[in-house]
C-alpha cells in the first residue's frame, strides 16, 4: 500500500459549468441568481461568454477613454494632440526635447528621446525648429507671467508641429507601400489580361519543322520562364556596367557597409516598425517612435443567460483605470462596476491529501470546503448526477489548465469507472457560517487544524477495504466557515487490458455539491426559491472534478 508520492502535484479541484468545460474557481463566474456556472476561458470551444469592449486607456499617461472614441484615434494615445511615444529601439517610454542644434549655438530643436539608451528622433528626421523659445527668453518687456504663458503655448505649439512631423514621415513610408503595391496589383492584372488573350488566340504549340529531321519545340511556361530569367541578367549586366565602380574605393564602401551592418534592427523591432508602416527601414537610424497603444477594458456576458433573455452581466470594468487605487480618496478597492467571479459567492472545494493502494484500485481523499460568503450556507456532498458521463466533456481531460496564474497544466488524465460511483450515497447537511475576516484577527493567536484533519491518513482506510467496500463521503470534522469530507473509493480507477494502471499519471473523480437555496441558506446569491412543497429543499447543484494523482 503506498501514498501519493508528496513531490508530484497532489492534484487539484476544477469546476464544471454550463458548457461543460472544467475550469478553476479563480476563472469561474457566477451570474446573479444563476443555478449555474460560467467559464471565463478563451481557449474553449465553444466559449460560455461574450466579450464586449467597453473602455480604453493608455498604460504610459492613465488617460482613459471611451470604445468609441478609442476607435477613432485608431487605438493609440492622443494626448495633448501628440499622444505618447515608446523608443523603437529599447521600447521603454520616450519623451520630449528641447535642446540646441549641435551644429549651431542660436537654434534649438525640439525631438524625440529615450530615457533608458542614447536614442534620438535626429537621425529619423523627426525634429522640427524651436527657436520661438528664444524670443520670449530674451524679452524683458513684458511680466513673468506674461511670459511663462506665451512660452507654454509656444511649447504645445511646437509639440504639434513635432507631432505633424512624425506623421508626415509615416505617411512617405506609406506612401511608398502604396505605390509597391500599386504596381503589384497591375502587374497582375496584366498578367491576368494576357493570360485571357492566350486562351482567345488559342495558343497552344508551334511546331519548327527542319529540313532534315523532323523535330517539335512545344510552347511552356516553364520555357517563358527561363526567357525572362535571361533578359533580367542581360539588364543586370547592362546596369553593372554603366555604373562604373571605381575599384579605389571599393574598400571604403566595404568599410561603410560593414558598419552599416552593425546597426541592423531586430527582428523586434522591424516588427514594431511593421505596425506603424508598410515599409521598415533598413538601419537602425531609420527606425521611427512608436506610438502606445490603448489597453482595453472588456465586460463578459453568459451566453446561458442572454440566450434565456436575461442581461448575464458577469463583469463590468470602471471608465478611470485608477478608480479603485488608494491614490484616489474614496472608492479604495472597488475596481469594477460588477464583478460576479464565483470565488465570491461559491464554495471553494480544495483537495488537502489523497493516498491510492496500486493493487486494488482504492483511493482515500480527504477534501475541504469553505465558505466565501457572508451569509450561512448549508450543502453536501454526492455524486455525479449521471453516470454515463455526460458531465462534461472528455476531451476536456487532456491539457487541463490547473492554474492560471502559474500556468499549471496536467497534459492528461484519465476518467475513473463511474459504476464505482453510482451507489455512492450522498454525504450528511454541512452547515458552514459565514467567512471569517482573516484581517481582524492579525496580531492574535492562530488556530490549527481540528485534530482530526491533522491525524487523518489514507494508509487505515485503504487496508480496511474488502471487496464488499462501497463508496462513501464522511464528513470528518467542521469548525466555523470551513467543513473536511472523506471521500472513499474502492475501485475507482481504469485499468488497461493488461490489468494494470493506464499511462497516464492522474485520474478525475467526478462529483456533485448541492446547496440549499432558502431557510436561511446562501442568500447571498440572491436567487429565488423554487415552488416546492414545505418540507422539501430546493437544491442548486454545482458539478466539479476532483484529479488525483495515481
Amino acid at each position: 500500500m503506498v501514498a501519493a508520492d508528496t513531490k508530484a502535484p497532489q492534484g487539484a479541484v476544477l469546476y464544471i459549468d454550463h458548457a461543460r468545460h472544467l475550469t478553476p474557481l479563480t476563472l469561474t463566474y457566477h451570474a446573479t441568481a444563476s443555478r449555474h456556472l460560467t467559464s471565463g476561458r478563451s481557449d474553449v470551444i465553444p466559449p460560455s461568454t461574450s466579450v464586449e469592449v467597453e473602455t480604453a486607456y493608455c498604460p504610459r499617461c492613465l488617460t482613459f477613454c471611451d470604445a468609441a472614441s478609442a476607435s477613432t484615434s485608431l487605438g493609440v494615445c492622443q494626448k495633448d494632440a501628440g499622444g505618447c511615444k515608446d523608443c523603437p529601439l529599447c521600447f521603454s517610454p520616450a519623451s520630449i526635447s528641447i535642446d540646441r542644434e549641435s551644429s549651431s549655438e542660436t537654434h534649438l530643436i525640439c525631438h524625440y528621446v529615450c530615457g533608458h539608451c542614447p536614442w534620438s528622433s535626429i537621425d529619423s528626421g523627426v525634429t522640427v525648429s524651436a527657436d520661438k523659445l528664444l524670443e520670449y527668453s530674451n524679452n524683458d518687456n513684458i511680466d513673468l507671467k506674461e511670459a511663462e504663458k506665451q512660452r507654454m503655448s509656444a511649447i504645445s505649439e511646437i509639440t504639434k508641429e513635432l507631432e505633424n512631423c512624425f506623421q508626415r514621415k509615416v505617411s512617405e513610408r506609406n506612401q511608398n507601400g502604396d505605390e509597391l503595391f500599386h504596381s503589384i496589383g497591375e502587374m497582375w492584372a496584366k498578367r491576368e489580361q494576357d493570360e485571357e488573350r492566350r486562351k482567345r488566340v488559342m495558343i497552344s504549340s508551334a511546331i519548327i519543322n527542319d529540313g532534315n529531321t523532323n523535330e517539335k519545340t512545344t510552347w511552356s511556361l516553364g520555357a517563358l520562364e527561363d526567357a525572362l530569367v535571361g533578359k533580367k541578367k542581360e539588364l543586370n549586366s547592362s546596369g553593372i556596367a554603366g555604373k562604373g565602380v571605381d575599384t579605389k574605393s571599393s574598400p571604403n564602401i566595404e568599410d561603410n557597409s560593414q558598419n552599416e551592418k552593425n546597426r541592423l534592427p531586430t527582428s523586434q523591432q522591424m516588427a514594431a516598425q511593421m505596425s506603424l508602416t508598410i515599409t521598415a527601414p533598413r538601419y537602425q537610424n531609420g527606425l521611427l517612435p512608436l506610438p502606445v497603444r490603448y489597453r482595453t477594458r472588456v465586460s463578459r456576458r453568459c451566453r446561458a443567460e442572454q440566450s434565456a433573455g436575461r442581461t448575464g452581466i458577469l463583469v463590468k470594468p470602471k471608465l478611470n483605470p485608477l478608480e479603485g487605487d488608494t491614490s484616489l480618496r474614496a472608492g479604495h478597492g472597488q475596481w469594477w462596476k460588477k464583478d460576479s467571479s464565483a470565488v465570491h459567492v461559491v464554495p471553494r472545494v480544495q483537495l488537502c491529501r489523497h493516498g491510492t493502494d496500486p493493487t486494488t484500485g482504492g483511493v482515500a481523499a480527504l477534501l475541504k470546503v469553505k465558505n466565501p460568503t457572508l451569509n450561512m450556507i448549508r450543502l453536501r456532498f454526492s455524486g455525479p448526477e449521471s453516470v454515463e458521463g455526460e458531465n462534461f466533456d472528455t476531451n476536456e481531460l487532456e491539457n487541463i489548465l490547473i492554474d492560471p496564474f502559474t500556468e499549471v497544466t496536467i497534459a492528461k488524465a484519465e476518467l475513473c469507472s463511474l459504476d464505482s460511483l453510482s451507489s455512492m450515497d450522498p454525504s450528511d447537511w454541512m452547515e458552514l457560517d459565514s467567512a471569517e475576516d482573516l484581517l481582524l484577527d492579525i496580531g492574535k493567536r492562530q488556530d490549527d487544524d481540528p485534530q482530526l484533519v491533522r491525524s487523518w491518513d489514507s494508509a487505515p482506510l485503504l487496508g480496511a477495504l474488502d471487496s464488499d467496500s462501497l463508496p462513501k463521503l464522511t464528513i470528518v470534522a467542521s469548525r466555523g466557515d470551513t467543513s473536511w469530507v472523506e471521500m472513499i473509493l474502492p475501485k475507482p480507477m481504469v485499468m488497461g487490458s493488461d490489468g494494470n494502471k493506464p499511462p497516464s499519471n492522474y485520474f478525475a473523480v467526478p462529483l456533485s455539491m448541492q446547496i440549499e437555496v432558502g431557510n436561511g441558506s446562501w442568500e447571498s446569491s440572491l436567487i429565488k426559491r423554487c415552488d416546492v412543497p414545505e418540507h422539501e429543499q430546493d437544491l442548486v447543484r454545482f458539478d466539479f472534478v476532483i484529479l488525483l494523482h495515481m
